[in-house]
């Protein structure tokens, strides 16, 4: 339910409810509700620190002209961006992003800033000039091969050019287990936001890690540190985690499986290898992911319209013969 401005109130103790109902719920209403109400906690956020850099009052400035401006401004933060009002933008970002992650089609593009995934997988890097059309890409940024991310580019603007480029390795990678190859580009897909929000090192560097696996503490390769999200009771919470980094995504694919492979709780996920749905299923209850619907986010992008609109023109490929 999206509340109007006169009626959203801070006094309201359901609002929190609401926001784990919508989570749970992955529906398109439910996405833009959790949407505004990340945008009203970030005005709220943002007043609040304006005001604390602000000058007081001085002679008329006390605990309760104080407690007062602390409740306008929480108030404030829900009027503006709760009805039908573009607000910020920062929801409409917000619900795009989510939008993806659990499968739905965008219908139209959201201009300027980056998604939710930006701010919670990504360590602080420094800001780049964008592109300028008709000019060489920049060293480093894929080129239609699945070499890697080695340089500074942003990643795949196109969620079908990351399809195209990481499809020969998903391929040789799903035949080696056994699965349905649309199953391996589901989950980079999910994992990765269609290439655009690949882990990155500090310097800015791709790490290259498709599938999203943590560098354990046997792992002897790179790592990196970087926020993530993870799922604790149901409910999303900002974490610190190392992951695993590698030189080349085809070096994300042959860790993939081995992973798999090396992992006796994973059996289960491979035994059904053949089912892309049995499959997915089995690596969310072996607890691959903290997500509750990790499972079905990669269903519905294997039946989404990227890949139905991509895959036909890559399936006629001559299949790879020698192993990664």
């Amino acid at each position: 339910m999206t509340l109007t401005p006169a009626e959203a109130n801070i006094f309201d103790t359901s609002a929190a409810t609401r926001m784990r109902r919508s989570l749970g719920e992955q529906s398109e209403d439910g996405i833009r509700e959790v949407a505004k109400q990340f945008e009203s906690l970030f005005v709220q956020m943002m007043l609040k620190s304006m005001r604390a850099a602000t000058p007081g009052d001085g002679l008329f400035s006390n605990a309760g002209t104080d407690q007062y401006q602390q409740l306008y401004d929480q108030q404030m933060g829900l009027a503006v961006t709760q009805g039908d009002g573009p607000g910020f933008g920062i929801a409409a970002m917000v619900e795009r992003q989510l939008r993806e992650q659990v499968g739905f089609d965008n219908p139209a593009p959201v201009t300027g800033g980056k998604g939710i995934q930006d701010y919670g997988r990504l360590p602080v890097m420094r800001i780049q000039e964008a592109p300028t059309p008709d000019v060489a890409p920049k060293p480093g940024a894929p080129t239609g091969k699945a070499t890697g991310l080695g340089g500074k580019g942003d990643g795949w603007e196109k969620p079908e050019d990351f399809v195209r480029d990481i499809w020969p390795a998903a391929r040789a990678t799903a035949q080696e287990l056994g699965v349905d190859p649309r199953a391996l580009v589901a989950q980079a897909a999910l994992e990765t936001g269609w290439g655009r929000h690949v882990i990155r090192k500090a310097d800015g560097e791709g790490a290259n890690n498709l599938f999203g696996i943590k560098a354990t503490p046997g792992w002897q390769g790179d790592r990196v540190r970087v926020p993530t999200l993870e799922y604790r009771g149901g409910i999303p919470q900002r974490e610190m985690a190392e992951f695993r980094a590698y030189d080349s995504l085809e070096d994300s694919f042959r860790d993939y499986l081995q992973f798999l492979n090396n992992n006796p709780r994973y059996a289960g996920a491979l035994k059904v290898s053949d089912d892309p749905v049995a499959f997915t299923n089995a690596l969310q209850q072996a607890g691959y992911a903290t997500d509750p619907h990790y499972a079905r986010k990669i269903q519905q992008i294997m039946g989404g319209d990227i890949l139905r609109a991509t895959l036909p023109e890559l399936k006629n490929d001559a299949p790879r013969t020698t192993p990664l």
